[in-house]
């Protein structure tokens, strides 16, 4: 009986381990799928990262928010002429912007301005964007770690 018990403990304790080691790259996955629809599906650095006079982003302000360097040919009375910084979404709740991504509008039903388009990740893309997202942090945090 105790032979037993031991081996079904190691079983159980290997298990566990296994299980454990899974979490990391799960994680790691989602924040990989993430960081791929932000900078190669979304292209989001296009208006939320500054660019210098060659177009070239600004080094350390990934995401940092920026002034939109194009306009409308015609009138857009809701045009926004300046992307909000997005890295680390400060100030934002993660059901907002997931809701914003997927469904188009955020839980409270606010739609984003032009040029920003009206997103329809699946659930699951949304929700790594946004952890790719708050991974990066906020300029705020950057400066204080340098």
């Amino acid at each position: 009986m105790i032979k037993f018990c031991s081996a079904a403990a190691c079983l159980i304790a290997l298990l566990a381990l296994s299980w454990a080691g899974d979490k990391p790259s799960i994680a790691a996955s989602k924040l990989e799928r993430g960081k791929y629809l932000v900078e190669g599906v979304g292209l989001c650095g296009d208006c939320h990262t500054p660019h210098n006079e060659k177009g070239e982003p600004v080094t350390g302000q990934k995401l940092q928010g920026a002034t939109i360097a194009f306009s409308p040919t015609v009138p857009v009375p809701v045009w926004a002429g300046k992307a909000p910084a997005i890295a680390g979404l400060t100030g934002l709740n993660n059901a907002d912007v997931i809701s914003l991504l997927s469904a188009g509008q955020t839980t409270r039903g606010i739609r984003p301005r032009p040029p920003m388009p009206g997103y329809r990740l699946s659930k699951q893309d949304a929700e790594a964007v946004v952890m790719y997202l708050r991974s990066l942090g906020p300029a705020s945090e950057k400066k204080a770690t340098r």
